[in-house]
């Protein structure tokens, strides 16, 4: 598929999830049936042993996050395939891929997406090389490419407070580093035997702010 098109078709399901999240009481909008759509926009604590006590009540696929000044539980608007979109407050989406960070909507400079190659690398062995592609676009509209070659490496599995719980994960750190000369690091604790990322701290490309979010209740 052309990436013109692609793209269009990524932006369109953005938009999409937007005006469900706001206008959830209307018909027509579609779910996993893991998350009311119209309570994605509302379930915001910015507290997070409060963010932590309403994931325990609620039965919704669900992340304690900090999306640069934006704090709290997020429940998940939609899912498609192995995309998941996360709305917040002043039309932030947090959109993930197989659960690393994809796309995030309503930041000063918003990332349109993010291509991995040859496929995410938190879902390899360790070590693991691997090239990072980002489109990025400013305040403007203005939009531009930034490139990195990355390498991930993994520790031995250690248990890890998370919001409904400890579980063993393997704690992993990848360094990108960019075509401009800027280094940025991830930090990633995944699953040793699935492999599904339960927290992530990330500066996602040079400048960015920091990103960080936990799986409370997980959705696959």
């Amino acid at each position: 598929m052309p990436r013109s098109r692609a793209t269009g078709k990524r932006q369109g399901r953005l938009r999409a999830v937007l005006l469900c999240a706001l206008f959830g009481s209307l018909g027509g909008c579609a779910s996993s049936g893991k998350t009311p759509l119209g309570a994605s926009v509302t379930a915001l604590w910015p507290d997070r042993g409060e963010a932590n006590a309403r994931a325990a009540e609620l039965p919704y696929a669900s992340l304690s996050a900090r999306l640069d000044d934006v704090q709290g539980l997020l429940v998940m608007g939609a899912q498609a395939g192995d995309v998941s979109y996360w709305p917040a407050r002043d039309g932030l989406v947090l959109e993930l891929w197989h659960g690393g960070l994809h796309a995030v909507r309503g930041l000063e400079t918003e990332l349109l997406g993010s291509a991995y190659s040859p496929g995410p690398p938190w879902r390899e062995d360790s070590p693991q090389a691997f090239r990072l592609v980002r489109h990025l676009s400013d305040a403007s509209g203005n939009i531009r490419r930034v490139q990195a070659e990355g390498s991930m490496h993994c520790a031995r599995p250690e248990r890890l407070a998370l919001p409904l719980g400890e579980r063993r994960l393997e704690r992993c750190e990848l360094t990108l580093a960019w075509a401009g000369g800027e280094t940025t690091d991830t930090t990633l604790w995944r699953d040793p035997d699935t492999r599904h990322p339960w927290a992530v701290e990330t500066t996602p490309w040079p400048g960015a702010p920091e990103l960080e979010w936990q799986v409370a209740r997980h959705w696959w």
